[in-house]
């Protein structure tokens, strides 16, 4: 009898736990849900970035349109200018470094976070599209709350690590690696504030953690489906004299 008791206990555990589909599911019903995300097809945003210690901070303004395409700019003192940008087609970035073009996994990966919402939930609003299974693999406390915590594997690339608050339903956090032309970088993305705009949900300050490194990106206006024109996705000159070197 104890052991059948047992049994049946330990059956209404797992009965009880989530999967991974729902939990994401939860996530876009608990920001906004379906219907106020399919009306969203651009997303403008302005704010600053700051390097978190050093004394360093500037304005960044980021865009995205349906169709993968999305253009950010962030102009940091002493750094300089770095932009990243894509028509939907051509992924590329321009910092101190120089122009260049982004390929294989590190384009998949910027397109699945192109678009107009994808940046802050895109395990939630592009799992089909973008990866391939999704699995809950535990729960661990995250700043003092209780998450869920899913292994997220994309279609190309590793796989990373999403925390879903257990109460709230919110993203808490994402620990992924991502390629860059200095090798694999570890990232820490921290939601720190999400703010009710228009009906969703939204992070209007979040954090990115490299290593001793922390970014700080603060949303000061975040404006959905205004007016972006198309000349702000257009490749700069320096990316089409890439494109049409690539052709020859």
């Amino acid at each position: 009898m104890r052991i059948l008791f047992l049994l049946a206990a330990l059956s209404s555990c797992f009965a009880q736990s989530p999967t991974a589909e729902r939990i994401l599911d939860r996530y876009i019903e608990v920001t906004g849900g379906k219907d106020a995300y399919a009306k969203v097809k651009s997303l403008s945003i302005l704010g600053t970035m700051e390097i978190k210690g050093q004394g360093v901070k500037g304005e960044m303004r980021m865009y995205r349109m349906d169709g993968s395409k999305y253009y950010t700019v962030v102009d940091l003192p002493g750094i300089g200018k770095q932009e990243d940008g894509s028509n939907g087609n051509v992924v590329w970035d321009k910092t101190v470094l120089g122009p260049r073009l982004k390929t294989g996994v590190e384009k998949f990966l910027a397109i699945c976070a192109a678009g107009a919402m994808s940046e802050y939930g895109r395990g939630a609003l592009e799992k089909d599209s973008c990866y391939s299974k999704a699995e809950v693999i535990g729960e661990e406390v995250v700043d003092g709350k209780t998450a869920y915590k899913l292994k997220m594997t994309p279609k190309e690339g590793k796989p990373e690590e999403q925390y879903y608050d257990k109460e709230s339903g919110l993203l808490l956090r994402t620990k992924m690696v991502l390629p860059s032309p200095m090798g694999e970088v570890p990232i820490v993305a921290i939601v720190n504030e999400y703010r009710d705009i228009d009906g969703i949900k939204t992070p209007v300050k979040l954090t990115n953690e490299m290593g001793a490194v922390a970014m700080v990106m603060t949303f000061t206006s975040v404006k959905f489906n205004e007016a972006i024109p198309d000349a702000m996705f257009a490749l700069p000159p320096e990316i089409q004299a890439l494109v049409k070197a690539g052709r020859k």
